[in-house]
């Protein structure tokens, strides 16, 4: 029953928030206009179906912090395959001429930034990746959708086979792992072998992780602590 209500008051979380990212477009005119020096690039990635804009509690505050933040508006709903996507971010990294970019991102916006890291981040213009209910093992919940993006999401796709293969990025990531993850149905969750660092949060909920104050404190510190690395 437990685990019934946090459906529950997950998916309530998603409807009040994603009503809003719908109709958010562009971003805050702070997230590149109130820049500190010294503070690195961040993007930020949401999960399948989503948009940037359900991050936005996340990114306003690493904003405010001085950090200029970067969307990638051509995911759109981030239905996309995972490598195509990864070359979408990389093409916001090469036309700003970005460098030591920290990410900050939602479920598959994770496993995008592996693929990143593991695949396309040649001139390593991407220092980092603070991940936050990421099904790195896949997840068997998208065998009971019927969309073709949620299958390469499954524990057996190819796609979720070839980035566990690929462990050599793994030490740039730091793993945000909800307490209980009702989208994640895997044995592993988001534990990531190699990790920079698992850091479990007492939260429930793959969506409503995004609202924590104790998960906005875990990434405005690992946000620090990459940059001086």
């Amino acid at each position: 029953m437990n685990k019934a209500i946090e459906w529950i008051n997950d998916y309530a979380y998603l409807f009040q928030k994603g009503a809003f990212m719908y109709f958010r477009h562009t971003p805050p005119k702070h997230y590149l206009g109130h820049v500190v020096e010294g503070k690195v690039p961040v993007i930020i990635l949401p999960g399948i179906f989503s948009r940037w804009a359900l991050l936005k509690p996340l990114a306003d505050h690493i904003s405010l912090l001085g950090h200029p933040v970067y969307i990638v508006p051509k995911l759109g709903n981030n239905t996309g395959d995972i490598p195509s996507s990864s070359k979408k971010v990389l093409e916001v990294i090469e036309e700003n001429n970005l460098k030591n970019v920290i990410i900050v991102a939602h479920s598959k916006g994770g496993l995008i930034t592996k693929y990143l890291l593991t695949h396309d981040n040649t001139n390593h213009a991407v220092k980092g990746l603070i991940a936050v209910a990421t099904p790195f093992h896949g997840s068997s919940m998208g065998s009971f959708i019927p969309h073709h993006s949620t299958k390469e999401l499954g524990a057996d796709s190819g796609i979720i086979r070839y980035l566990e293969s690929h462990n050599e990025s793994n030490n740039k990531i730091v793993s945000i792992i909800p307490e209980y993850d009702n989208h994640v149905w895997n044995e592993k969750g988001s534990y990531l072998e190699g990790a920079l660092q698992n850091v479990s949060v007492k939260v429930m909920g793959h969506h409503r992780v995004l609202g924590s104050k104790e998960v906005q404190n875990v990434v405005m510190d690992w946000i620090e602590k990459i940059t001086k690395m």
